[in-house]
C-alpha cells in the first residue's frame, strides 16, 4: 500500500529530478491549512521577513559552481523560538553546515503548534509534497494517512529544554523575593508571561476561582496574575507533569499577598483573608 501524507499519495520511490545549473530556492510552499497558519503565525510581515532571511542564508551554498541540487528544503518552526530543517534533494551531499546556518536565523513568532515552510527550486514544486528521508522512515510504519503537522510532531516533538527551564525558574525565584509591585517593576518578569502564553508544553487556566474580580480589578491585579502563573508553571516545570495546577498558583498568590501586607497594611482581600483563617 502506498503511504500518504495529507491527502496526496506519495509512492516511496527514488525521485529523479532534472540536473542542471543551480537554481534559487525562491518558490515557497505552505502545506498546512490556511486556518492553521493564520492562527499559529499571526504576523504575516514577520513571517515573510523570516523566509527572506533563510533564502539569503541558503544562496551562498547554491551559487555558481556550488549546487545543492533540485528539490525541497523544509523548515519547521515551533513556539518559543525553535526551528528545525530537513532536506529532500536529488544530490547526496553533506548539508550539516547549511543546516546550522538555517537554524542560526532567529525564528519568527509562532504560537499554538508547529508551522511548516517549504522552499523549492523546482519549476512545478506543487506537483508533490516533500519527502525527506527522516519523514519517509516514519511513514513506512504507518498504515493510514498522516497529517503533515502530526508527522512533524512525531519526528520533532515539542519539548522544554534545560536552558529554558533553568531561565524561567530563575526568573520565578527572583519574583518570589520581589517587593516592588509597580508596573515598571513587573515588566522585568514579562518573559514569564510570554513563555506561559506561547509554550506548547505548559498548561495554565485562569478563571475567577484563582483570580477573583476583587483582585483582578484592583491595582495589584497584574501582580497577582503573574504570581498565579509563576506558581502554576513552577509546579509543572519542577515536577515534569504539564497539567494545570491551580492550587500551586493560588499558594504563590497567597505568599505574595503576605509580602504585600507587610508593605501596605491597609490592603485586604477577602479571597486571601479567608485562606489565612
Amino acid at each position: 500500500m502506498k503511504k500518504t501524507l495529507l491527502t496526496i499519495l506519495l509512492p516511496l520511490l527514488l525521485i529523479v529530478s532534472a540536473f542542471g545549473q543551480s537554481k534559487k530556492f525562491d518558490k515557497v510552499m505552505l502545506i498546512q491549512p490556511n486556518e492553521v497558519l493564520t492562527q499559529r503565525c499571526p504576523d504575516v510581515k514577520e513571517f515573510s521577513n523570516y523566509i527572506k532571511s533563510v533564502q539569503t542564508v541558503i544562496e551562498p551554498y547554491n551559487t555558481g559552481n556550488k549546487s545543492l541540487g533540485n528539490g525541497y528544503i523544509v523548515i519547521a518552526l515551533r513556539p518559543v523560538a525553535k526551528s528545525n530543517v530537513w532536506f529532500d534533494l536529488d544530490e547526496d551531499k553533506n548539508l550539516d553546515a547549511l543546516k546550522k546556518k538555517i537554524l542560526s536565523v532567529s525564528p519568527c513568532h509562532v504560537q499554538g503548534g508547529v508551522v511548516l515552510i517549504v522552499l523549492s527550486n523546482l519549476d512545478t514544486p506543487q506537483e508533490r509534497l516533500p519527502l525527506p528521508k527522516e519523514w519517509e522512515a516514519v511513514l513506512k510504519d504507518k498504515a493510514e494517512e498522516v497529517e503533515v503537522s502530526a508527522l512533524v510532531d512525531e519526528i520533532w516533538p515539542p519539548e522544554i529544554t534545560k536552558k529554558e527551564k533553568d531561565d524561567i525558574l530563575k526568573l520565578i525565584n527572583n519574583f518570589k523575593k520581589e517587593k516592588n509591585f509597580s508596573q515598571s517593576s513587573l515588566k522585568k518578569y514579562s518573559d514569564i508571561i510570554t513563555y506561559a502564553t506561547e509554550s506548547e508544553m505548559v498548561h495554565i487556566t485562569v478563571d475567577s476561582d484563582c483570580w477573583p474580580e476583587e483582585i483582578s480589578d484592583s491595582e495589584y491585579g497584574p501582580m497577582f496574575l503573574l504570581a498565579y502563573i509563576c506558581g502554576n508553571m513552577e509546579k509543572q516545570l519542577v515536577s515534569g507533569v504539564y497539567e494545570n495546577s491551580s492550587d500551586a498558583g493560588i499558594q504563590f498568590e497567597l505568599m505574595k499577598y503576605d509580602q504585600l501586607k507587610k508593605i501596605d497594611k491597609k490592603v485586604s482581600f477577602e479571597f486571601f483573608e479567608n485562606m489565612n483563617k
